[in-house]
């Protein structure tokens, strides 16, 4: 059984982190983590990624509704339930606006696995073109979720980024992940050659590095290199 407590403390410190790692965009950006089949909690709006408290989540269901919570939910929250919705698997939805993957994003390139944090994402990650404003209706949302499909991110063009997760620890590290990937091939592009990891080479690195072990080490290490409280389960 889920402990919301603990969640909350998780999720918080989550946001903590990525606005410490260039996530942070005033009060905009958001993750949330699902409680239940349908429910689950959300930043709110109003507060930065580096500020919010476990009791300022907000929780909501499948059809955006608040079921409880002091603050008001973001607009986007239709990011959130339409993916919970298509994806089982998927217990933590993360949306920022990190600098390098927007302007990764503007490229058109497909994002190519020259370190370890590019394997991660191996095949790739897709874009989402349908519109660049906010995704604020159901069908927005539904068509972000097809887009994502059964990968581990979205480049979201003109707009930001969406990372799931099968736990806050995951999505997490994927956000950090995509962040790193996106700054290093934009350093080399320029309309040059550069080498990455080989295709065939590429499911086989990502298996080999990135197990559940390592990325709760990479978690815990982010926690610590921020001063967050790690939290056991």
């Amino acid at each position: 059984m889920i402990n919301e407590n603990i969640l909350r403390q998780k999720l918080a410190s989550a946001c903590h982190v990525l606005a410490k790692e260039g996530h942070s965009d005033g009060v905009l950006g958001h993750l949330s983590a699902r409680i239940s089949s349908d429910r689950f909690l959300m930043k709110p709006r109003g507060l930065g990624l580096e500020e919010v408290s476990p009791e300022d989540m907000v929780i909501l269901d499948l059809e955006c509704q608040k079921i409880s919570g002091r603050h008001k939910p973001h607009n986007e929250v239709p990011i959130h339930s339409e993916i919970y919705r298509a994806r089982s698997d998927v217990q933590c939805v993360v949306h920022t606006h990190p600098f390098y993957s927007i302007a990764f994003a503007a490229s058109g390139e497909k994002l190519k696995p020259l370190s370890h944090d590019g394997c991660f994402f191996w095949p790739g990650v897709s874009y989402f073109t349908a519109i660049t404003d906010l995704i604020i209706t159901k069908e927005q949302g539904r068509l972000l979720a097809e887009c994502l499909g059964e990968s581990r991110a979205v480049f979201m063009r003109a707009h930001g980024i969406v990372v799931v997760g099968g736990s806050i620890e995951e999505a997490t590290f994927g956000a950090i992940c995509l962040e790193k990937a996106a700054q290093f091939q934009l350093m080399v592009m320029n309309g040059k050659q550069y080498f990455y990891t080989p295709e065939e080479e590429a499911p086989i690195k990502q298996k080999r590095i990135f197990s559940k072990n390592l990325i709760m080490e990479q978690w815990k290490y982010y926690l610590r290199k921020w001063g967050e409280k790690i939290i056991e389960d």
